[in-house]
């Protein structure tokens, strides 16, 4: 082997490792997580703060390792082509391309890629200071390249590195690693879903408000608050659709007290804050907070009431449900049978759907309760027994009080659900 032969060979090696290098880096950088890399800088590691800083300009980046990596992948061919002619004049170009795709290929590209995929923030930290001098030098060729993307690109708007169902999505992955349990992993969900919940959703319906008339004897009025055990009642005059304001049951306890029950709701009416049906209740909490008040009175187009809610409603969304002592505890889905379950026609619809794995069902109706959903199926006042069916579900109404579904049979096909299973 002569002297040109082998330093032909020697600059090939270089080249592969040079491949390997750039296709390592930018598996590593791809795919490095930047809590954890931000984790390091914030501790002081100015590697780190070097990696982030790359990650920035990520596109830059990119095409700096790409452009790196063809040259010396274009090189590596050249050089073989040369050298496997002048051992092989007849077939040195068809062995160069075998030899070398191959070569490039296993050293190149997957083996250097399979190992930055194992530890890619270790890869990312070591190799960012070659990175960063690989940017400057190639800034010239990145501008150009990135000039001509740019005449070929259409202008979109800057969309977000996650989205919200891919946050999600990443947070089912960690509790399934064992990260988080799964009572953490309901929180973060719902923290995450809270800005898209709307009043409507969670409100207390007109027809399960308790509330008083101005002129409601006081008797009754403290029997009442004891009843049901609330702190604050409405107050309204001749009807619930003039809503004036609330009492509390402090103030009216002291009242009554002191006046030897011959006390008046008028003078104890607080303010209480009027909302529409589709106010996200994010932005209604920080209302209250600002406002000092704890209910909130909804209200439709016309001014009439569609119901009542307070902050006790808007942080259960978040961390579910708050029971005190005078809370009667109600379960809203039983089950009664084989795939057979009793259903309180005031569930979510949506929670019920989720109960029984059919969060991809096909209804898309504006009702959130079972019941709802059921007159929206029914399209008339159902009466008792009557039932129809949805996808794999036989729904059965089961009671109806004053014309409102008040608690339904669900049975769930078996067959459909062992084919979930699967």
């Amino acid at each position: 082997m002569d002297e040109s032969a082998a330093i032909q060979i020697v600059a090939i090696i270089i080249l592969i490792i040079c491949s390997s290098f750039f296709s390592g880096t930018e598996t590593a950088f791809s795919s490095f997580s930047r809590v954890r890399m931000k984790n390091y800088a914030n501790a002081g590691d100015k590697r780190a703060s070097r990696v982030l800083k790359i990650s920035d300009r990520f596109d830059s980046a990119l095409s700096a390792l790409l452009i790196g990596n063809n040259i010396v992948n274009i090189a590596s061919a050249s050089i073989g082509t040369i050298l496997f002619t002048k051992w092989f004049p007849a077939y040195g170009a068809m062995l160069s391309t075998v030899v070398l795709t191959i070569v490039v290929l296993i050293f190149g590209e997957v083996l250097p890629k399979s190992l930055a995929k194992r530890s890619p923030e270790e890869r990312a930290l070591r190799s960012s200071g070659i990175l960063w001098v690989c940017m400057k030098v190639f800034s010239p060729f990145v501008f150009c390249l990135q000039a001509i993307v740019k005449l070929f690109s259409k202008d979109e708007d800057n969309q977000p590195s996650v989205t919200e169902e891919e946050l999600k999505v990443i947070i089912e992955e960690i509790e399934d690693e064992g990260v988080l349990n799964e009572h953490e992993s309901e929180l973060v969900q719902s923290a995450i879903e809270f800005d898209d919940i709307t009043v409507d959703e969670i409100l207390t319906p007109r027809v399960d408000v308790a509330a008083v008339s101005t002129t409601e004897d006081p008797q009754a009025v403290l029997d009442l608050f004891f009843s049901t055990g609330y702190s604050r009642l409405p107050v309204y005059e001749k009807t619930i659709d003039n809503i004036l304001g609330v009492i509390t049951q402090k103030d009216f306890v002291q009242a009554y007290l002191k006046q030897n029950g011959n006390v008046s709701v008028i003078p104890l009416i607080q303010k209480v804050l009027f909302v529409p049906p589709k106010k996200r209740i994010s932005s209604l909490l920080k209302e209250l907070q600002h406002e000092v008040m704890h209910m909130a009175v909804v209200t439709d187009s016309y001014g009439g009431t569609i119901g009542i809610i307070t902050i006790e409603d808007i942080i259960e969304e978040l961390v579910g449900d708050i029971w005190d002592e005078s809370d009667q505890v109600k379960t809203e889905i039983v089950l009664i049978g084989e795939n057979t379950y009793r259903v309180d026609g005031d569930t979510n619809v949506f929670d019920l759907f989720e109960y029984l794995d059919m969060e991809d069902c096909s209804y898309d109706g504006s009702s959130q309760s079972v019941g709802g959903w059921a007159l929206d199926m029914f399209e008339h006042i159902p009466q008792e027994n009557e039932s129809f069916t949805f996808e794999s579900l036989t729904v059965r109404v089961e009671t109806v009080t004053e014309q409102r579904i008040t608690s339904l049979i669900v049975q769930k096909k078996p067959e459909c659900s062992d084919e979930e299973n699967e």
